[in-house]
């Protein structure tokens, strides 16, 4: 029986985010030429490489906002979409647009919104000083549910404003409208959302055991939760002030990485973002590919892999917390 020591482990970890990270990029290559027979290298330059980068950036931040959340509220269940924050972000983005504030605006804005409703929705979700997983849910769902409506309402009355694809866009997410000037928009967001986990990843490790276990092992817990917090809106709320709205992402790929590189964050972080940003561009080169010329949103595709998924997790949680 062979036993290995933690800095065999260790390694290990790191030698399995390198042999994702080279998945992703053969993937990101083979992406660039599928459906593209007909397109010109500059073509290729000018309209698939932002889009797939884009891809990329957008699914990064989903899992590792989804697995800030996570560790925070203590919930294997918390996610941007289910929780509303992606709602949020994306209410805050399109009112900025339609509003007539200027491009470099538009991610700041999503980003507050979305900090605003994980507080509102941290604060509906905590009963008697403890955050419970089912009272949680409710929370989000009720807030996604209401400022869905609120966003649906917003693209409806400003529909004569706006093609039927931009509604598509904001509602089921996609990249067709992906550009160079989005890409390195949404850059500076994508790399400070994933870097302030990793650097407090000691601190998610203990907020794993409980607040106040991670107040005795020296965290300063109301600090390191207001920045994580943050970090979580920042990112989603970037994601969707240049996707739309897409679910699940969040979800599936902090849970499916820690099957492999088990729950400590310094490496589950990063994995967790790249598997997002494999996946996300996974389903946009299926969802621009399966019925082309057209092109369906990638939302859809998210979704038919992510609410099976929840559910199998929901049915799991309910046989552990009764």
């Amino acid at each position: 029986m062979v036993t290995l020591t933690a800095k065999g482990l260790k390694f290990q970890r790191w030698q399995v985010l390198l042999a994702s990270a080279t998945l992703l990029g053969v993937t990101a290559f083979a992406a660039s030429f599928i459906g593209a027979a007909s397109l010109t290298p500059e073509q290729i330059f000018a309209l698939r490489l932002p889009r797939i980068l884009l891809a990329i950036l957008v699914g990064a931040s989903l899992a590792s906002s989804g697995t800030c959340l996570q560790a925070l509220f203590r919930n294997p269940l918390a996610d941007p979409f289910i929780l509303g924050i992606s709602a949020g972000g994306a209410l805050g983005a399109a009112s900025a647009l339609l509003f007539g504030a200027p491009s470099f605006a538009i991610p700041f804005a999503a980003f507050l919104a979305a900090l605003g409703t994980s507080w509102l929705v941290y604060w509906l979700g905590r009963v008697n000083g403890v955050v419970r997983m089912d009272t949680l849910l409710l929370a989000g769902v009720a807030v996604n549910a209401f400022l869905s409506s609120v966003l649906t309402l917003l693209l409806y009355l400003n529909a004569h404003r706006l093609l039927v694809s931009a509604v598509y866009f904001w509602l089921m997410g996609g990249f067709q409208m992906a550009t160079w000037r989005e890409v390195w928009m949404m850059l500076p967001y994508a790399l400070l959302g994933l870097l302030l986990p990793i650097y407090h990843a000691r601190a998610l490790n203990a907020l794993l055991f409980g607040e106040e276990w991670a107040h005795y092992a020296g965290v300063e817990v109301e600090f390191v939760k207001r920045w994580l917090l943050a970090a979580a809106a920042l990112s989603c709320g970037a994601a969707v002030s240049v996707s739309g709205i897409i679910g699940f992402v969040g979800l599936m790929a902090p849970h499916l990485v820690r099957l492999l590189l088990g729950p400590h964050h310094r490496t589950l972080v990063p994995g967790a973002a790249l598997f997002g940003a494999w996946l996300l561009l996974c389903c946009d080169t299926v969802s621009r590919t399966i019925v082309r010329p057209a092109e369906l949103p990638v939302g859809i595709f998210t979704a038919f892999l992510g609410v099976p998924f929840f559910l199998f997790l929901l049915r799991q949680a309910k046989k552990v917390f009764g």
